[in-house]
């Protein structure tokens, strides 16, 4: 028996550093299902722009203010629902969140105008905003210590993988059921997941522990994950208790700074996301000569990059560390943008500048969701996913205004690239400044 699992008392940290088993693999798959199922409806309106644009009756170009209402309803929901998550724990909240999110899509077949399709994506939006930052709190607080950088990379993956989902399987519902059928697709299949969660979905046993509550619940949290919890009277944790607000708690206690960094470092990686997704294909067409349906396809390859490196990530934050791999992926990314000034930009250097923005700017957020759990304690862990990434969503609205600007005032390849690329320095400069006062491996 580990000298901290002594007698009928143990330490947490103990218990879950134990062999990674079935039952852990089963929720952190869950979790993985909940990411995939939100990524596919987050990424799958870029898809079928032209159909809802008319089922609605409106130009493509209006359904700008769709992408816009979705951005302000993740801003709302990163924000406004995870400091729940960190007072009444993280399961209620991401069980609301799917259940609303799954309901409010579904209602978005019976939209027939701009403005009822705007107020449901916001809605839909706000609940999405709530399952990110509470589901990759969960899976943190669920890995031992010395995986829980690799799992939170891990998870992000699924994210990735239901984004690219989404842009190649919309197009081809929308083909079948017209614009309702992606609709149908991305309300269904949360609804679908929920039953499942609700049955087997554990509490985190890490946030159970620091908010005091009863053995007994602890206890249940953990037995199926850690068998050997079952005769366990006392659970304990060196994590200390915060009587702070989660929201002023960011800001105290030697954070301030380092909430700063995350927030500016998310905020300017998401105006780049944003930016790079909104226009590229357009800019490809008006700068580089290529059709939209060749702009499009070119940009798709984006998704090679956005799932294959998180793996790559793990294997970089175990040779140079977690805050280390950030910063490099940033800087990676930082040159890859530039590679837009490239004139003639030939078909090779565009899949060149879509797989590195997967990877360096869709793929690297993995990494920074993990450095934003590694840095704030369980207490306030899932408020400082949210609020970090919701300030973050805020900036990144300004993308693709800044976009439209460029375009209808004639910049060409240089300044573009400068804009793609200038955010993604600042970004790593600032998650460079940050201070960790955790595991090594988060160096």
């Amino acid at each position: 028996m580990n000298e901290a699992t002594t007698g009928r008392s143990a330490d947490i940290e103990s218990l879950l550093d134990r062999p990674f088993g079935g039952w852990r693999l089963a929720v952190f798959l869950m979790c993985g299902a909940i990411m995939a199922v939100e990524g596919f409806d987050m990424y799958m309106l870029g898809a079928i722009v032209p159909a809802l644009a008319a089922g609605v009756g409106v130009s493509p170009a209006a359904i700008a203010g769709v992408f816009v209402a979705q951005g302000i309803g993740l801003a709302i929901g990163y924000t406004a629902l995870s400091p729940f998550a960190d007072r009444y724990g993280r399961r209620p909240v991401i069980l609301l969140c799917v259940a609303g999110f799954g309901l409010v899509t579904l209602a978005t077949v019976l939209a027939t105008t701009l403005t009822h399709l705007m107020i449901l994506r916001l809605v839909a939006f706000i609940f999405f905003g709530g399952v990110v930052p509470n589901t990759i709190s969960l899976v943190a607080e669920l890995a031992a210590l010395r995986l829980r950088e690799r799992m939170v990379v891990l998870l992000s993956a699924f994210l990735a993988f239901g984004a690219a989902s989404g842009s190649a399987l919309a197009p081809l519902l929308v083909n079948g059921f017209g614009w309702q059928g992606a609709f149908w697709a991305g309300g269904i299949a949360p609804l679908v997941l929920l039953p499942i969660l609700y049955a087997f979905l554990p509490e985190s046993p890490r946030f159970l522990i620091v908010k005091g509550s009863s053995p007994e619940r602890v206890r249940r949290s953990l037995v199926r994950i850690v068998p050997e919890a079952a005769g366990i009277e006392q659970f304990t944790t060196i994590e200390p208790r915060s009587e702070k607000v989660p929201v002023a708690a960011l800001f105290a206690e030697g954070r301030f700074a380092n909430t700063l960094l995350l927030t500016l470092a998310g905020g300017m990686m998401m105006l780049v996301g944003n930016l790079v997704a909104s226009w590229t294909p357009t800019y490809l067409n008006a700068l580089a000569g290529y059709s939209m349906q060749q702009g499009a396809a070119l940009f798709a390859t984006s998704s090679i990059g956005a799932i294959a490196w998180p793996f790559v990530m793990i294997v970089l934050i175990e040779r140079i560390g977690l805050k280390n791999a950030v910063v490099l992926c940033y800087a990676l990314g930082f040159a890859a943008m530039l590679s837009f000034m490239v004139t003639p930009f030939t078909p090779a250097w565009a899949v060149f500048l879509s797989v590195s923005y997967g990877a360096f700017v869709v793929g690297a957020i993995s990494g920074l969701y993990a450095l934003i759990a590694a840095a704030y304690p369980t207490q306030i862990r899932a408020t400082a996913l949210g609020w970090t990434s919701g300030i973050g969503r805020l900036l990144s609205i300004m993308g693709p205004a800044v976009g439209g600007f460029m375009l209808a005032e004639g910049y060409g390849q240089t300044p573009i690239a400068l804009v793609y690329a200038v955010p993604l320095a600042i970004a790593g400069i600032a998650v460079a400044l940050v201070r960790l006062r955790t595991a090594p491996s988060a160096r």
